[in-house]
């Protein structure tokens, strides 16, 4: 996949943009950028709008094959399983949270707090900082954390009524998650032996984002969701490189194309 910027910029000051998924499978949006100096936070908008088109073409990829995705509202199986998260979205869910009516907001933080007393209790806290830490990428280790962290049947803290409460400000990863599977099988994804059919884009935006620095490729930088509010102070604390939009956006466009594109 090769991502190229047209030399264009709308009067409604959108800049369009072509991925190009090597196949012939090209495609076109226009994002939103502004018109100053930003940081990795301020791209958040654009990163989860691309997202969201790409999500569109992997669901007519989809049904172009004869299938349909199960997810929908009333479907939370999902939302009870350890969830990745770029330190960007960590920071970004905190301050979502923060500009909650107040009302919500106490909701939010009970329901933060009481995740943290459970996996303090279950001795995962230590292993999950330790692991996010160090060994984000021990593909064995993390699966083996995120079954404890399933049986501990935890409901995301932005889950009410079976819905995401911020559905707009979602994480990328549950973005990207879907399922041709019958929504059943996601209530029990550890222990079934019938497949678990997940849709694969043809880009990982959450993992090009947490390897992404601002002037390119880092070390991925990655958080469970629960922690988002306490690991908000210290992921604030670290310098951000500043860019205009275009040449930000331009740049995590060559980190996603160059390392992130899933191959056929």
């Amino acid at each position: 996949m090769s991502p190229n910027q047209e030399n264009l910029v709308t009067p409604d000051s959108t800049t369009p943009f072509v991925l190009d998924f090597g196949q012939g499978d090209v495609l076109r949006f226009d994002l939103s950028l502004p018109e100053t100096d930003i940081t990795v936070y301020d791209l958040l908008p654009a990163v989860f709008a691309l997202t969201d088109a790409i999500n569109v073409r992997s669901i007519e990829a989809v049904a172009a094959m004869g299938k349909t995705i199960g997810c929908g509202p009333g479907c939370d199986g999902c939302c009870h399983q350890l969830v990745p998260v770029s330190e960007y979205e960590a920071a970004h869910l905190a301050g979502v949270v923060r500009a909650m009516p107040a009302a919500q907001r106490s909701r939010v933080v009970k329901r933060f707090t009481h995740a943290i007393g459970q996996l303090d209790a279950s001795g995962l806290m230590t292993p999950l900082n330790e692991t996010f830490a160090h060994e984000a990428h021990n593909c064995p280790k993390l699966l083996d954390l995120k079954k404890q962290y399933w049986d501990l049947k935890i409901p995301c803290p932005f889950l009410e009524e079976s819905v995401c409460s911020i559905h707009e400000h979602r994480p990328l990863v549950c973005r990207q998650y879907l399922v041709t599977s019958r929504p059943s099988l996601c209530a029990d994804i550890y222990s079934i032996d019938e497949a678990h059919e997940v849709v694969l884009h043809p880009v990982d935006i959450g993992g090009a984002l947490a390897s992404f620095s601002g002037e390119g490729l880092q070390h991925s930088r990655l958080v469970p969701l629960i922690f988002s509010l306490l690991a908000e102070p210290a992921i604030r604390s670290q310098p951000q490189v500043r860019l205009p939009a275009q040449q930000m956006m331009g740049r995590f466009l060559n980190v996603l194309a160059a390392g992130f594109a899933r191959k056929e």
